[in-house]
């Protein structure tokens, strides 16, 4: 079962999924509207459709929807990756750094979150008349 830190640390991050996917939307939508350079335009497009994918899985993370943990493990992990691609082509050596290991942080937290998302029917106790195939008669 979950305990109120792991019930806590799921609703801090379906929040910061909504946040994050709200200010990346906003950001993207505003970079491809100035016309920049072509690789500006595929890192804003690529930047505004992970926001547009954060904010309904953020609101899932908060519901406990099962597809929403790889949807955001996804989505968070693209995210860090496309903030890093500045760096990787060599235009910039500035790199959001705290917004990289924000996505990175989180990403690996619903990765290891399978507890989160379990249903009551899997926290039953084995005995011997639930599972009699481990059990020695």
């Amino acid at each position: 079962m979950l305990d109120n830190h792991g019930e806590a640390g799921l609703y801090a991050v379906a929040l910061l999924a909504l946040g994050l996917g709200g200010v990346h939307v906003l950001s993207g939508g505003l970079t491809l509207v100035s016309l920049g350079s072509a690789g500006a335009m595929i890192r804003a497009g690529s930047q505004a459709v992970l926001g547009l994918l954060l904010v309904p899985t953020g609101v899932a993370l908060a519901l406990r929807k099962p597809w929403s943990r790889w949807v955001g493990v996804v989505a968070f992990g693209g995210i860090a990756v496309v903030q890093l691609l500045p760096l990787v082509t060599g235009t910039t050596f500035a790199v959001p750094l705290a917004g990289v290991l924000l996505a990175t942080g989180c990403s690996l937290y619903l990765l290891l979150a399978g507890e989160a998302f379990e249903t009551a029917a899997d926290d039953r106790a084995l005995t011997e008349d639930t599972n009699p195939h481990e059990f020695v008669r």
